[in-house]
């Protein structure tokens, strides 16, 4: 019997994406003044559940709009609202099945706004959406890993595969802690919106735990407590550190550790000081790098054996590093001069190249930051400014390796705005993390049992007459009794009989052979 390996492994079972559209309408709240121009709008989505039926994901997601806008009053001071869609989404996902573990992710490529004609407080929304789906499953499955006795492998490959150990662990937390408003920023008055993510900084492995070291990012929109009431945005990190329990694990193992926001809420206390919480769902992954040589991959003879692909992925490493950037401008010509800078807020970050270098990732692109201020003119009109800081660094992330998949997230850690005159300067921290797997699809065969072989019934084998020589005293019922066979027998085969009552001392018969029976 050839040898073979029993592994679990985490198989992808596909992976998909498509665009899509949600279209609706977004209102501003009764208490909020009406809108005279929108400075900026920001569409973020969010997943609500996600269903695994037979190849296809369908996903039930929630689009966040966040609006910023001049009111249509004589101070034209700068408010905030937000209003949310729902929508549905589906993508195909050929070999997914009900019960399978599912990624999704969400891009928001674009996004519009159109006053409604009917209603001044009403907004048209259109936003267009990147929806990505990979679903996965682990399975224990056995490897032949050399050729049988008696085949040829016509192909050979040296495979490498992490085995899990144990099972899919996941724990969820809740991360708190206590903060003040920062010193440049108003004090809060009404929190509006709260948004959180995390990054995972750490994670190890002692026996039996894996330990999980994170950050969390919140931003927090609020009304400042002023006569103005602006809107203003401010940032916090909470710094985290937990475990998740894995039997059998130990150091030396490799770990995947995959985090997610389940909620996030920031609230007053007292003036200025700010209360955080949010619950975090880990999901952690230990693995045990497995490399198997010489497996065959193509048979020449496959009767007993079941040839599948092996589509599994293995995560190389993981690195992350802080960025500065520093750029000074000016109000553009069309705009007003500035009198005073009333808020700053990060827009959009962009990753607009990623490229894998022996050992690194380099990583391009840019961010956009939105200016909020009173102009110098007369009625100290509220105006925004846009100033886009271009970076370009590179992660450290070893085994990197060029032809291997790249994520690459970039994070607004800080960002502030000095004035100088009619000069700002921009200062920003982001945080470039940067992940690198590699896919692998060989072909592998795993031995199967052939159906059982119905077993036969002995065919009797035929044996020639005996002859016999009647003697003194015989019957037909007495020579049948003694050779086994029947009266019929022998009459079968001894034509010449013409009474079978009636037998001759010296006749010749033939005894028939008791198998024909």
């Amino acid at each position: 019997m050839a040898e073979t390996e029993r592994l679990k492994v985490h198989l992808v079972m596909g992976e998909n994406t498509v665009q899509t559209v949600v279209k609706g309408h977004i209102r501003v709240p009764e208490a909020k003044p009406a809108v005279d121009k929108i400075l900026t709008k920001e569409a973020k989505a969010k997943i609500r559940d996600v269903t695994v039926v037979p190849d296809k994901v369908i996903v039930n997601g929630t689009l966040d709009v966040q609006v910023t806008y001049v009111a249509f009053k004589p101070d034209q001071s700068v408010n905030f609202f937000h209003d949310s869609i729902n929508f549905t989404s589906f993508v195909d996902v050929p070999g997914a099945r009900p019960g399978d573990d599912v990624f999704v992710e969400f891009t928001v490529e674009d996004v519009s706004l159109t006053r409604d004609h009917r209603n001044p407080c009403k907004f048209n929304i259109a936003a267009v959406l990147l929806v990505f789906a990979k679903v996965t499953d682990i399975e224990e499955i056995e490897i032949l890993t050399e050729t049988p006795e008696g085949n040829i492998a016509l192909e050979e490959q040296d495979i490498t595969v992490e085995h899990l150990i144990g099972e899919k662990a996941t724990k969820q937390i809740i991360v708190s802690d206590e903060f003040n408003v920062p010193e440049e920023k108003p004090d809060v008055e009404k929190i509006l919106r709260t948004d959180a993510k995390v990054v995972i900084k750490e994670r190890r492995i002692i026996a039996n735990k894996v330990l999980v070291d994170g950050i969390v990012w919140l931003q927090v929109i609020y009304v400042a407590l002023k006569p103005t009431q602006t809107v203003h945005t401010l940032h916090h990190k909470i710094r985290f550190s937990d475990f998740v329990e894995v039997f059998d694990a130990e150091p030396g193992m490799n770990v995947q550790v995959f985090a997610v926001v389940e909620s996030s809420d920031v609230g007053l206390d007292k003036c200025p000081t700010l209360l955080a919480d949010a619950i975090i769902q880990l999901t952690v992954f230990v693995t045990e790098t497995r490399t198997l040589r010489n497996v065959p991959t193509e048979l020449e003879f496959e009767e007993g054996f079941e040839r599948i692909r092996l589509k599994v992925e293995q995560e190389i490493g993981f690195g992350d590093t802080q960025l500065v950037l520093r750029e000074s401008t000016k109000a553009p010509l069309e705009k007003p001069d500035i009198s005073r800078v009333l808020d700053v807020r990060v827009e959009k970050i962009e990753v607009t190249e990623t490229k894998i270098l022996s050992g690194k990732v380099l990583v391009r692109g840019h961010a956009d930051v939105e200016i909020i201020y009173e102009s110098m003119k007369p009625d100290q009109a509220v105006h925004a400014m846009h100033q886009r800081l271009g970076f370009r660094t590179f992660v450290v992330v070893e085994g990197a390796e060029p032809g291997m998949r790249v994520k690459v997230r970039v994070d607004s850690e800080y960002v502030n705005v000095d004035q100088h005159g009619i000069h700002l300067h921009t200062e920003m921290v982001l945080r470039v993390t940067a992940t690198v797997w590699e896919m692998s699809q060989p072909m592998v065969y795993m031995p199967v049992e052939l159906p059982p072989v119905p077993t036969v019934a002995p065919t009797a084998t035929p044996c020639p007459p005996t002859p016999y020589t009647v003697r003194k005293g015989d019957t037909l019922h007495k020579i049948a009794k003694a050779h086994g066979v029947t009266i019929q027998m022998i009459l079968d085969i001894n034509p010449q009989i013409t009474n079978p009552d009636v037998l001759e001392v010296g006749q010749e018969i033939l005894i028939p052979c008791p198998a024909l029976g």
